[in-house]
């Protein structure tokens, strides 16, 4: 659990059986916690958020973070401050890179390792896919971006499907490749279409993927893209909202969007799935 505290906010680790607290992560005052995920059943990797200058709203630092469910072998993995780290912090060392690193996809079936998307610290930069051992840090590169500013997507089998990002113009371009090793495929390019394509994930058998497209005129549609063929269709467009944030089921599938029309409501794309009737119940 995310526990506050005075110009902080700490990971607190519990145990459920009597509740009794475990251990704790925490970096000291204006350090937020922004994320956690369980990358195992005894290890957490932990995104930490900054309270900069006068900013009241915590910023993302690009910092990972890794702990064990039981307080001991906590590190820094990556990230800018790296070579801030004191010889005598209980954070270990680290090859020092000036990078934000930004977890992509926790790799449910692999317990040791993520992936994660890592940024240089300039202008435009292109970014790239690393797999990460969450205990020793080491990083291997998975790929490339083909565009800068990139954000990446990947299939439930954790192959990086999506890259999409904007160019020196700020023309927003959405790439597509087959699965790993492919090339990148221009998609979508704002430049020449008019409309923005922004991708939300796929199907739990990965044969189709979903896609927020704007529209000449009216809100955005979800749009479900047949991957073998590119044949499309529409899923769901409501008459006067945006989707503001998509609804995901078992491993992250789409099931549902968000809609921001006054008091905030949520609308499955198939209303009697069995994710739908859970959340619901939720």
């Amino acid at each position: 659990a995310t526990v506050p505290g005075e110009g902080r906010s700490v990971v607190m680790i519990v145990r459920r059986e009597d509740n009794k607290a475990l251990s704790m992560f925490s970096l000291g005052k204006n350090s937020y916690v922004h994320a956690f995920h369980w990358v195992n059943p005894t290890r957490v990797l932990i995104s930490m958020s900054e309270k900069f200058g006068f900013l009241d709203n915590p910023m993302l630092n690009g910092n990972l973070y890794a702990i064990d469910a039981d307080g001991s072998d906590p590190e820094i993995l990556v990230g800018q401050d790296v070579q801030e780290i004191s010889a005598g912090s209980r954070l270990r060392r680290k090859e020092t890179e000036q990078v934000a690193a930004f977890l992509v996809d926790d790799l449910p079936d692999d317990d040791r390792h993520v992936l994660i998307d890592v940024t240089g610290f300039h202008d435009d930069s292109y970014s790239r896919i690393e797999k990460m051992d969450v205990y020793s840090g080491r990083r291997t590169r998975v790929t490339g971006s083909p565009v800068t500013n990139a954000y990446f997507t990947t299939d439930n089998a954790g192959n990086v499907r999506f890259a999409h990002g904007s160019d020196l113009e700020n023309n927003n371009k959405l790439y597509y490749r087959a699965g790993e090793g492919a090339d990148w495929t221009l998609l979508n390019e704002q430049g020449k279409s008019g409309v923005i394509e922004s991708p939300l994930g796929f199907s739990a058998d990965d044969a189709i993927a979903y896609l927020q497209v704007e529209m000449p005129g009216g809100p955005d549609a979800v749009v479900a893209m047949d991957v073998a063929t590119g044949k499309r269709s529409q899923v769901f467009r409501d008459d006067d909202t945006d989707p503001m944030g998509v609804i995901r089921g078992a491993r992250g599938v789409p099931i549902g969007v968000v809609l921001p029309d006054g008091k905030t409501r949520s609308v499955y794309f198939d209303p009697e799935s069995e994710d739908a009737r859970v959340q619901r119940t939720l």
